[in-house]
């Protein structure tokens, strides 16, 4: 909601530098909850990480009731005028209720599919194929609904106009965030999950294993506020995809046989976090200026959605990836309640034989290089969706 509102409240030459700040609180965020987690579960219970989520409730809400009620659509509005119209029938009759059910039905089935699917259930079972039918079926219904409700000569407004999809430049920044998502997302749970798992690390030092990405993509994300005054938005973001796709191919090919992190791995994620962070700060820079204002919001919660989704299906692939590969290995080392137990907290690996153990944590290291080979073809297709960006004038953000 941040990124939506943001640019109606700030002079246009003034979106890149505060779409800038907002996504470098997004990626310090993104990557400090591994860190703060892994300290929480090291020294407590893990069950304090949803407590302090409880505890901060009260707060969001607060910060919710105070923008639905003080942030005005208009500089003119006053008090009494601004509360009446927050919840006035024509607001409510603006919502488009099918069309979040539809996005949220879809998408969940599609997770559920890609997740359980060769893991608590085989690919063939009635329950991901049915899952998988339905997650389709809901995706081609919502498209359909979004296109009726486009049409509408109504004061319903779609989720996503299908009409957007005309404008080349708005496909290729979707598809880049699309893509985008899928090793980012991957990349902050691969890196904990390998340290501890491949290199029996704590989960304190599992989540600090994540720093180099953590600084790098924060600052990364504050460059492009000042880059896209002097450089197309295209050259940035092939930029930020190449080194994302060089960070990702070198982590690919990470020891399997190492009881410790590489320290060129600090180095890879460097790369990594420059590359996510210059493209994720461009593409919310970039927005406003291809769409007319009166799309803006749905363009901008369109970008952030699709690239939660990507991340979230794409580990999804991975998490697939990793089970599959980890039970083939170990199927005859190890006893399947053995397994189970390394599946639920990686401290059981402890208890196995050194020959078990060093066995355990090769295969892990073995399939978390086979989730970023996976990476390495999404990355890469995210660079070419940059290319779909070209325009022969540059769009000012003055």
């Amino acid at each position: 909601m941040v990124l939506v509102i943001a640019p109606t409240l700030v002079p246009r030459e003034k979106h890149g530098r505060y779409m800038a700040v907002i996504s470098s609180v997004f990626a310090i965020a993104s990557v400090l909850g591994p860190v703060l987690g892994g300290a929480i579960t090291t020294h407590s219970t893990w069950r304090w990480v949803f407590l302090l989520k409880d505890i901060s409730a009260p707060a969001g809400a607060t910060a919710i009731v105070l923008v639905t009620v003080f942030l005005p659509s208009s500089g003119d509005l006053k008090f009494a005028a601004c509360l009446s119209s927050k919840f006035s029938k024509a607001s409510y009759h603006r919502i488009d209720i099918l069309g979040v059910l539809l996005l949220l039905t879809a998408s969940v089935l599609l997770v559920f599919a890609l997740e359980e699917g060769g893991a608590r259930y085989s690919w063939r079972s009635p329950a991901i194929v049915s899952t998988i039918v339905l997650a389709g079926a809901s995706w081609i219904i919502f498209s359909c609904w979004e296109y009726h409700v486009d049409k509408l000569e109504s004061a319903q407004e779609p989720i996503f106009p299908l009409r957007l999809l005309k404008n080349r430049v708005l496909v290729g920044m979707l598809s880049t965030g699309f893509f985008l998502g899928f090793p980012f997302v991957t990349i902050i749970v691969n890196i904990p999950q390998r340290a501890q798992a491949a290199d029996g690390l704590s989960p304190v030092h599992a989540g600090l294993a994540l720093l180099p990405l953590l600084l790098c993509s924060a600052f990364s994300s504050a460059l492009p506020g000042t880059l896209t005054l002097n450089l197309k938005h295209m050259y940035i973001l092939m930029a930020g995809a190449i080194l994302q796709l060089i960070g990702v191919g070198l982590s690919s090919a990470l020891p399997i046989t190492t009881d410790k992190i590489a320290v060129r791995q600090y180095g890879y994620e460097a790369l990594m976090g420059v590359g996510f962070g210059l493209q994720m700060s461009t593409l919310m820079i970039f927005a406003p200026l291809i769409v007319k204002e009166a799309d803006l919001a749905v363009t901008m919660g369109a970008i952030t959605q699709i690239r939660i989704l990507g991340g979230t299906v794409g580990l999804a692939i991975c998490s697939t990836i990793l089970n599959d590969h980890v039970r083939s290995r170990l199927k005859s080392l190890i006893s399947p309640s053995e397994l189970v137990d390394i599946s639920n907290s990686f401290s059981a690996i402890e208890a196995l034989t050194p020959a078990q153990q060093a066995a355990v944590r090769t295969a892990f290291a073995e399939g978390y290089n086979k989730q970023m080979q996976v990476m390495i073809a999404f990355s890469g297709a995210g660079f070419l969706t940059c290319l779909l960006l070209w325009e022969k004038k540059a769009r000012s953000v003055g």
